[in-house]
């Protein structure tokens, strides 16, 4: 019985050893998993190097790597116009690190990503003002930024698609002959973006839609 007994305690020991030999192969730095996950990443792998930035991230949280990983993932989801995982990304790394170098690029993607969400004239312009609320703040924040040049050019355009949207709202109340709203609008794009160029001749606009009957004093 006794030797049964041994036989068994025996073979138990060679199971936990074999088993803690197998954990300690599992057991791979922040380097060899940051390196597989840019080789995925490299391959066209995203969600597998979206999986190993994040195993960075959770064993090894305090390492450079991890900061890394955290960017590596958000420009991932960036190239894959994944914008909601993008600007989670983003967002998460300048709340984590405000004050590293890496925080304005992160500002520079915010924007970027509400520029390319921006739909055509007659669609809602939320990501349009997003967007050009975030490269105001990026450009008053990081002027020197190698990003702001760019960031300067993105805004113009967005600044032109939104005076645009509202030249194209007040040409459709003018055609039903809403002439005070019309009106409205075409003066708002004269005080607020008086430096875009327009398709339409915003002076003929205002003539047509202000000077009705009525509306001559507004």
């Amino acid at each position: 019985m006794k030797n049964v007994v041994r036989a068994f305690l025996l073979l138990a020991l060679v199971f936990i050893l074999e088993g803690c030999a197998h954990d300690e192969t599992k057991i791979r730095s922040a380097q060899e998993l940051f390196q597989e996950a840019t080789e995925l990443a490299d391959k066209g792998k995203v969600e597998k190097a979206v999986e190993k930035f994040m195993e960075v991230r959770t064993y090894y949280p305090g390492d450079e790597l991890a900061r890394k990983a955290l960017l590596a993932t958000a420009d991932l989801h960036y190239d894959e116009e994944d914008h909601a995982s993008a600007l989670q990304s983003y967002e998460e790394f300048r709340l984590l690190y405000p004050t590293d170098y890496e925080a304005g690029y992160c500002l520079y993607r915010i924007a970027m990503t509400h520029f390319k969400q921006i739909g055509t004239l007659d669609r809602d312009q939320t990501e349009t003002v997003r967007s050009i609320q975030t490269f105001e703040n990026f450009l008053s924040s990081y002027p020197d930024s190698p990003h702001a040049e760019d960031a300067k050019a993105r805004l113009a355009e967005a600044k032109s698609v939104l005076a645009k949207h509202y030249v194209y709202i007040g040409k459709f109340y003018l055609k039903k002959k809403v002439h005070e709203a019309a009106c409205k609008r075409f003066q708002y794009v004269r005080e607020h973006y008086p430096a875009v160029p327009l398709d339409d001749d915003l002076d003929e606009l205002i003539s047509r839609s202000c000077q009705t009957p009525g509306q001559a004093n507004q």
